[in-house]
């Protein structure tokens, strides 16, 4: 008996190490979990959160409509549940997650990029790797898989990989805990889950970056393959069940991209049979949009997704407008603007919102190129208005902007010892220092009576380049 009782104690000294060390993986992802984990987490706790904001339409996809759909650009009670690297067979889950805590919102917008229809390529890396859905969801995905024999899925070792994650061991964890020493990563990841909170989910592509392609890109076939084809009749039918109005919305692409007949023929074939099933779905093909507004060849930058955002938005006003602006959203564009280095693009950034841009311009290049703008359909609907004051046209030409039309932002400009002085209501004033082929540009927040970002711009080879 006392060797048993010994050998039980050795035993479990021996795998006392390895018990930690699971409980730790378990106990704290965000201390060492890299790549999209901390977006995966963010999105497992906000859609099993009862009673929080209550929001009328969600994005539902993989990293192309995370990176398109622009929360803070559409309205407060939108929010982003799409992922980068998942299917049809995880937002599924994701939206049964989000009903089961949440009230069923009013719309659900689904994109996928053509890839993710048709294989799983981060399966394991990402959905089972950061836990993002219950044992009882994964054993379903998996079995599902095995009925569709899907190899994207069922890879050699699929059940030694399924047990070894569910268990948290070491085997699928080490590389990611050692580079992170056992806790660096979690500032990083907090990080991100907190601008998860601002961007209402939105984490990919967000930047400036623009695609350089190095050539044409020609799409030849369009198809579904069986397993996401059922789960995205899941996703549909989970919809009905709630009276959820469904737009399924293929996202613009970059204008280096062409697709041939044939593609459009099985695509219009696919989506045309799903519309006979579930008439009530509306479908909407986007054209090309120019590669600037890329970050690569699937993903919109923050310009592109803004682009697409406010046509979206003008197709169906009634999902979006009307809606009460939220001091999240309000923070997410300001802080777009504070971002963005070109005036055309913060000027886009204030259409129909509640701000005001005044400019003070001494390249004498402003009123050609902002028509340049109109032209270029990059601008519309606001109005660049001159301010003719006699007493300051000797510091400079002045112009403002409003997003809304409403001219009511409380603020003034006067002249002090030769150089133009900017002034809100009750705040102290602002030394404004444009020097000669400089441009100046303030951004006023007026709901909040607050001066978002001061710019200066010079004027370089007939276009306004950002100066710091």
């Amino acid at each position: 008996m006392k060797q048993i009782v010994k050998l039980i104690i050795k035993c479990g000294c021996v795998m006392l190490p390895l018990l930690v060390v699971c409980m730790y993986i378990r106990s704290h992802p965000l201390a060492f979990m890299d790549n999209e984990a901390p977006h995966y987490l963010w999105n497992k706790i906000k859609t099993n959160t009862a009673g929080g904001q209550t929001y009328d339409v969600l994005i539902l996809g993989d990293s192309a409509a995370n990176a398109a759909y622009m929360p803070e650009a559409l309205s407060g009670t939108t929010l982003n549940l799409a992922l980068g690297g998942t299917t049809p067979v995880e937002n599924y889950y994701t939206l049964q997650d989000w009903l089961a805590h949440n009230p069923a919102p009013k719309a659900c917008y689904i994109s996928f990029q053509d890839s993710h229809l048709q294989k799983e390529d981060c399966f394991w890396t990402r959905t089972m790797y950061s836990h993002r859905y219950t044992l009882r969801q994964n054993l379903e995905m998996l079995k599902k898989a095995i009925e569709y024999k899907e190899p994207s899925i069922l890879t050699e070792h699929y059940v030694l990989d399924f047990i070894s994650y569910e268990l948290f061991l070491p085997n699928k964890y080490i590389t990611s805990f050692m580079n992170a020493s056992f806790n660096q990563r979690y500032q990083g990841n907090r990080s991100a889950q907190q601008a998860d909170d601002l961007y209402g989910g939105r984490y990919i592509a967000r930047g400036l970056n623009e695609y350089v392609p190095s050539g044409e890109i020609v799409n030849e076939k369009f198809y579904v393959n069986p397993l996401f084809d059922s789960y995205y009749r899941k996703i549909l039918e989970l919809c009905y069940e709630n009276q959820i109005q469904v737009h399924i919305i293929k996202l613009p692409y970059p204008d280096n991209m062409s697709f041939t007949k044939e593609y459009t023929e099985e695509f219009n074939c696919y989506f045309g049979e799903l519309k006979k099933e579930y008439p009530d779905i509306k479908v909407d093909r986007f054209p090309v949009y120019p590669k600037e507004v890329f970050s690569d060849s699937v993903h919109m930058n923050t310009r592109g997704a803004l682009s697409f955002s406010m046509a979206l938005k003008e197709m169906y006003p009634e999902d979006f407008e009307g809606k009460s602006v939220t001091p999240e959203q309000t923070m997410a564009v300001n802080e777009e603007i504070k971002a963005e280095n070109k005036i055309e693009w913060i000027i886009k950034f204030i259409i129909g919102r509640p701000y005001t841009v005044v400019i003070c311009d001494n390249t004498g290049e402003l009123q050609e190129m902002y028509s340049l703008f109109v032209q270029n359909g990059i601008l519309s609907s606001v109005e660049l208005v001159k301010l003719d004051d006699e007493e300051l046209r000797e510091v400079g030409d002045f112009y403002r902007i409003s997003g809304n039309g409403s001219h009511s932002a409380d603020f003034s400009i006067f002249e002090e010892e030769g150089r133009p002085m900017f002034q809100m209501q009750g705040q102290d004033a602002t030394s404004w220092d444009v020097a000669e082929n400089m441009l100046g540009l303030m951004v006023i927040d007026n709901a909040n009576r607050s001066i978002v970002c001061q710019k200066k711009f010079r004027y370089v080879d007939a276009a306004l380049v950002v100066s710091n």
